[in-house]
């Protein structure tokens, strides 16, 4: 069975998608609601309405994590998955580079793969992708709607500053990065 729960942030509407498996597809907040009155007629259950309300308090600023949103990640391929699910495990306010994200998957040397199970995401915020950044600094290849300024505004959300157009840790609360 298919369910569906919209949530309003100061962005627009979103959708957050689930089936029996749990939470398979998340629409970002977007101010074009075309595509948003389709699931309005779709049931809603526990997950979608208690994962709706998380999103919600995220788009506020609240430091949230989404781990204990069960996730259907069935329909990428088993790579794709161990990269989703290693991103998954970016704390809030935290950013790894393509690379770091390659590495810890044991394939080194595989950053663009990162980029492409990356731009698969069917569950961005709560497949946190936006907290992986070029091994620069730079923001990059972000493809969810708003593209490389959403990102950017997620990241900011999450007090992540900047210095020009690259990230910069601030304090001692990031995790320390080597983005040379």
């Amino acid at each position: 069975m298919n369910y569906a729960s919209l949530f309003e942030t100061c962005l627009g509407v979103g959708v957050v998608q689930a089936g029996d498996g749990g939470v398979c597809h998340l629409h970002l907040p977007a101010r074009d609601d075309s595509y948003q009155r389709e699931f309005r007629a779709v049931p809603q259950s526990e997950l979608t309405q208690r994962a709706a309300e998380m999103l919600k308090r995220y788009f506020k600023g609240e430091r949230l994590t989404f781990n204990d949103i069960p996730v259907d990640l069935s329909v990428v391929t088993p790579f794709r998955r161990r990269i989703l699910e290693l991103i998954r495990s970016i704390p809030f306010g935290e950013v790894w580079t393509y690379g770091q994200v390659a590495g810890l998957a044991g394939a080194p040397g595989a950053a663009r793969a990162v980029g492409g199970a990356m731009a698969s995401n069917p569950l961005p915020v709560i497949i946190p992708c936006h907290r992986v950044v070029a091994g620069d600094g730079r923001l990059t290849g972000y493809t969810a709607p708003g593209g490389i300024a959403c990102k950017e505004y997620l990241l900011r959300l999450e007090d992540v500053e900047f210095k020009g157009q690259r990230i910069f840790l601030k304090n001692d609360s990031y995790k320390q990065i080597n983005l040379a």
